[in-house]
């Protein structure tokens, strides 16, 4: 990391490697400069740098990797999938190994394709709820009420953000 911001002209006596405000996560827009992680971080190659797993996947298969904000399952309709193979598994399983070898796949073919769909839609949904600026109880209750194809009546946006 030394070598690479020597390279650069960025490196300055004196710099630590890390901080402890880098190493306790706090994220501060202002804090440019206090460490040598923070300062290599910042630069526009780095910020550009896609993760291993996405390298990975981008150059085997050529597909896009796209991730889900963290503890937002409700965007992801294959946590939904997988919940229901899950009841499946729970009820139709005695808890033995054989017996989960033989009921997960079955319980993983017992979501039909009628409900993975509706699955996508109310993660659209909510998608659609969280663009317009609604969240918390209010999006929970939008996107349980309101079916339309994918996304919620203008109208209803309309007073939804008369209600927050």
């Amino acid at each position: 990391m030394k070598q690479v911001l020597i390279e650069r002209g960025l490196w300055k006596n004196g710099l630590n490697a890390d901080c402890q405000l880098c190493k306790d996560k706090v994220d501060d827009i202002t804090r440019i400069d206090c460490c040598a992680r923070r300062i290599i971080s910042l630069q526009p190659d780095f910020l550009a740098q896609k993760s291993a797993l996405e390298e990975a996947i981008l150059h085997s298969t050529g597909h896009l990797c796209i991730f889900y904000p963290k503890f937002h399952c409700e965007l992801n309709f294959i946590e939904r999938y997988w919940g229901a193979a899950k009841r499946y598994a729970r009820e139709n399983c005695d808890y033995s190994w054989s017996s989960l070898q033989r009921v997960v796949p079955v319980a993983l073919e017992s979501v039909d394709t009628i409900m993975i769909r509706k699955f996508a839609r109310k993660a659209w949904r909510y998608m659609d709820l969280y663009r317009n600026g609604i969240t918390g109880k209010l999006a929970e209750y939008a996107a349980k009420k309101y079916k339309s194809h994918r996304c919620i009546p203008d109208y209803v946006l309309v007073e939804l953000n008369k209600v927050e």
